[in-house]
């Protein structure tokens, strides 16, 4: 978390955050959201889980800051589509791969 002025911005200060955020709106309110294969960064045996806010686990393919391949957990996750394979969290959009399944 860091602390400002102005409030708490949890891992972000406030123009960071307000930049994502309306990133994200800019996406959600798009008349046509991207094709799977026009997303370069894919979640692979993924499952929605949840932190303290909705999230994605899996391993990450394509992402700018991890290792193809290595395990990951998302931002918060806003939009989730697995018919059409895609999913939305505050950072980016991702191509969902293949469901994880835990044997529960």
């Amino acid at each position: 978390m860091r602390a400002t002025q102005n409030g708490i911005y949890l891992g972000d200060d406030r123009r960071a955050l307000l930049e994502k955020l309306e990133s994200l709106v800019i996406d959600l309110s798009a008349p046509n959201f991207p094709q799977p294969s026009s997303i370069p960064v894919m979640i692979d045996k993924y499952k929605v889980s949840r932190r303290e806010v909705p999230c994605l686990l899996g391993n990450a393919f394509g992402h700018p800051k991890i290792i193809d391949g290595h395990a990951s957990i998302s931002s918060e996750l806003f939009y989730f589509d697995p018919e059409r394979g895609i999913a939305r969290t505050i950072s980016r959009w991702y191509r969902l791969g293949t469901p994880s399944n835990p044997q529960i």
